[in-house]
């Protein structure tokens, strides 16, 4: 039984409408109302990862089973990695959004200068600022470079490499110390000679 005279519009009793225009109440609703968001990222940083401890650090990019991890070492108050930020944010955007399942299966991570990462820094033996690390799932750390504007292009190139084996390897093997820097020639797998 509903008293008519304690009902609102279209008959919804005055409990139902204060319940409805109770604070909170709105915005549970817009929020089941709205759309599920999409599964393509919108910006690098939608894609890049942060890990803020050594266990989170061994937990996303050690453990890793399936995925290259290509991690950014960086400093907020770091001017080098102000500047770098946005195109390792774009090259991780371009990986996220490839029409390639090979280039979608790497995961990029950063790791800030914290209290809590410092010595995760120093154990790695980050020589400087911004630097990154490349880990297959399958061989471990495989690449360290440094990251900033100056060598990102290095960092993609090495990137491609991995992934795609898009390798630029020299056409004659002495010129292994332009690309690799010095190397014994002589030495060759388990001793033998390149010849």
């Amino acid at each position: 039984f509903v008293d008519i005279a304690s009902t609102g519009p279209c008959g919804i009793s005055s409990v139902a409408l204060s319940a409805i225009s109770t604070p909170g109440y709105d915005e549970m609703h817009k929020r089941s109302r709205r759309k599920m968001p999409s599964t393509k990222p919108r910006h690098g940083k939608d894609v890049v990862q942060r890990v803020e401890s050594i266990q989170q650090f061994k937990d996303v990019v050690i453990n890793e089973p399936n995925q290259i991890t290509v991690v950014r070492f960086f400093a907020s108050y770091c001017k080098s990695c102000q500047a770098s930020a946005p195109l390792f944010y774009k090259l991780a955007f371009s990986y996220a959004t490839h029409d390639s399942p090979l280039a979608r299966n790497v995961k990029f991570v950063e790791v800030p200068l914290t209290k809590q990462t410092k010595l995760l820094h120093e154990a790695l033996g980050i020589p400087s600022l911004p630097f990154s690390h490349i880990y297959h799932p399958d061989a471990g750390l495989c690449e360290e470079r440094a990251v900033s504007k100056k060598h990102i292009a290095d960092v993609e190139e090495c990137l491609r490499c991995y992934v795609f084996g898009e390798c630029q390897l020299p056409d004659d093997p002495g010129d292994c110390m332009e690309v690799y820097g010095e190397c014994d020639l002589d030495d060759g797998p388990h001793g033998s000679s390149w010849e």
